[in-house]
């Protein structure tokens, strides 16, 4: 069965039992993800590592494997994943899906941090908290902006200065694209398993939701994302590249960003960072540096 997300955004947890009582936030519908968001600081963020895998997007479709108790074990085929050929694999409220929305041969895209989606022009809102890289179906332009579908039936209106035309596929963003995008969300506090900009992101969480506003999809997690592109030499890293690293004992790549520049051989990097809880574009550490592993090249 082929659902979708109907909050702005969709814990996908390991397990029912993997959420916590802070996260009855954003069990429910709606989700209030900037409450819960608000909630945690680098404590409560880090009790997330097990538990909250990713997070998926008002609109994302969902193949529901299994339902039980209130819960849904899903498939998110948009998020490709090494766990699963068909997507990535976790748990989902079930209050938290719905039929999916009506096509309409067009579609649109969030393109800033965070948005709302309003009853229409002026109206109360509908669905808050909406992230950066939802894709929904949009049908007609009114008073500066548009009227989307939305799952389970319904319709919304979004400003036109919060969305853009989504391109299905391409054509690969420019290194000045991914790197102005990337920056909007400097000091967004880093969230472990952050897909919504809304609540927050983690590394790979950052990459995958740039690629998607340009309508590509790239696996969920850094080690994943390591095979996509065309490899780079890293003497000959330039601005867009993006940027890999791995564990020294384990060989296992944990973290990815954006090459910002390199000076004298040495890069700066756009980075949603654990280490700093913060995202940031500044020249890299010598541990991080000691640790970049490879580099690859997906744009234009």
């Amino acid at each position: 069965m082929h659902v979708q997300v109907c909050v702005a955004a969709a814990g996908l947890w390991t397990s029912p039992q993997a959420a916590r009582q802070l996260d009855e936030l954003v069990l429910g519908h709606p989700a209030d993800l900037s409450a819960w968001a608000a909630a945690q600081g680098p404590a409560e963020r880090r009790q997330l590592w097990g538990r909250l895998d990713t997070q998926v997007l008002l609109g994302e479709t969902v193949i529901v494997d299994q339902i039980d108790d209130g819960w849904a074990r899903v498939i998110v085929p948009d998020q490709p994943s090494r766990r699963d050929h068909r997507g990535y694999p976790g748990y989902l409220p079930l209050a938290q899906l719905a039929e999916a929305a009506t096509p309409t041969g067009e579609r649109v895209v969030v393109t800033v941090p965070v948005t709302e989606v309003l009853a229409g022009p002026g109206g109360a809102v509908l669905i808050p908290d909406v992230s950066y890289a939802t894709v929904l179906p949009s049908f007609l332009r009114e008073a500066g902006g548009v009227w989307v579908a939305l799952p389970g039936g319904g319709r919304g209106w979004l400003p036109d200065a919060a969305v853009a035309p989504y391109a299905e596929g391409g054509p690969l963003p420019t290194a000045k694209e991914l790197l102005g995008e990337g920056r909007q969300f400097l000091g967004l506090m880093y969230l472990a398993g952050g897909l919504a900009s809304g609540s927050g992101l983690d590394c790979s969480g950052l990459i995958h939701a740039l690629y998607r506003r340009f309508g590509l999809v790239v696996p969920r997690d850094a080690a994943d994302m390591a095979g996509v592109g065309d490899e780079v030499p890293l003497e000959k890293l330039a601005p867009g590249d993006l940027m890999f690293f791995r564990k020294p004992d384990t060989g296992f790549v944990y973290h990815v960003g954006i090459c910002a520049e390199v000076i004298d051989g040495w890069p700066s990097m756009l980075q949603a960072s654990q280490t700093d809880w913060d995202t940031i574009d500044t020249p890299i550490t010598e541990l991080r540096h000691g640790h970049l592993h490879s580099a690859r090249r997906l744009r234009s």
